[in-house]
């Protein structure tokens, strides 16, 4: 497995701190965005395990190496709900505790990963904000941790914290050409649409919606010439999050066209579409009509079983008031 081009600074930096022996015994890896953590940390885990590899990267042949190449390493503990369970419960940290309490099987590093640290309840947290303050010996804690999500100033305090980034823009595009085939400007479109995250732009261009994308601009304009939005709503059902969002980045990619034409657009090949928003929404509207967006994709994602239809009323009603359709 070949590690990200943009996480190698990252790597290199906590491998040589594992090298001079300085490693701190809680690491966090925090990002805003899927860019690649988990392979961050798999191959990190390798390189900590591994017995024969005096580089940076794990030597891929010794037998630790081919444990953790078959998911079987003893020593290592992911720890994830319990079946049946959404959230790791305290009980999760205490049978991982008690499994490491005498030295490890194989006599490395014990390495504790938690995937998911936004699962743990406040229980689990405590339990584990006291094990971080005295850890077990040769025990790593290695914490996968997306900014989004709130965590305790304590919980911080105890690891030490590395961030990831997504690539720039240049680099995102050149690993995305060795990995799949479209014009350039559909690359950069699907990156900005990624946040930059060239993970998740591979996975727009890949799968199917792609072309929905481009056939629900296509709906909005119409709509638009037939003075009537609320024939969107059909268009709704499937992908309701993921539409919103797209409807989101029009609206934003029409302010910015308002103040810079030459901007940086993330919907580059729906110009005249947002010319039209542009043209029949002052700057005013524009941000007003934006935070309303905003507001249903929060709805939409947070409320269970949310009646879709209703949650797209408002935008809808108050764009068509910006129009004059109404």
């Amino acid at each position: 497995m070949k590690i990200y081009p943009w996480l190698k600074k990252t790597y290199k930096i906590i491998i040589n701190q594992f090298i001079k022996k300085k490693l701190h015994h809680a690491i966090m890896i925090r990002s805003t965005i899927k860019i690649g953590s988990s392979q961050l940390i798999y191959l990190l885990c390798k390189k900590i395990v591994c017995i024969k590899s005096n580089n940076l990267f794990s030597c891929n042949t010794c037998h630790n190496c081919i444990l953790m190449n078959s998911k079987n390493y003893p020593d290592l503990y992911i720890l994830i709900p319990e079946i049946n369970k959404k959230t790791i419960g305290i009980e999760v940290i205490k049978k991982c505790i008690e499994k490491i309490q005498n030295t490890s099987t194989l006599e490395k590093n014990t390495i504790i990963w938690i995937p998911k640290i936004h699962l743990l309840t406040e229980s689990a947290i405590n339990s584990l904000l006291k094990i971080l303050e005295d850890p077990p010996k040769k025990t790593i804690f290695i914490l996968d941790y997306y900014n989004s999500f709130k965590l305790k100033k304590t919980f911080k305090s105890r690891c030490i914290i590395y961030d990831i980034f997504p690539p720039s823009e240049k680099i995102g595009i050149s690993w995305l050409k060795k990995k799949i085939k479209k014009k350039k400007k559909n690359l950069l479109i699907s990156l900005r649409l990624s946040e930059n995250s060239p993970i998740l732009a591979k996975k727009i261009l890949k799968n199917s919606n792609w072309k929905e994308r481009k056939k629900f601009f296509k709906q909005i304009k119409k709509s638009i010439k037939e003075k009537n939005l609320f024939k969107l709503i059909k268009f709704f059902k499937k992908n309701l999050l993921k539409k919103i969002y797209w409807i989101y980045t029009l609206i934003l990619d029409s302010i910015k066209y308002h103040y810079y034409k030459n901007s940086k657009l993330i919907n580059l090949d729906q110009k005249k579409l947002i010319k039209i928003l542009n043209k029949k929404n002052d700057l005013k509207n524009l941000y007003l009509i934006i935070d309303i967006w905003k507001k249903c994709f929060f709805y939409s994602k947070n409320i269970p079983n949310v009646n879709k239809e209703f949650i797209l009323l408002e935008p809808l009603i108050k764009w068509e008031k910006i129009f004059k359709f109404l």
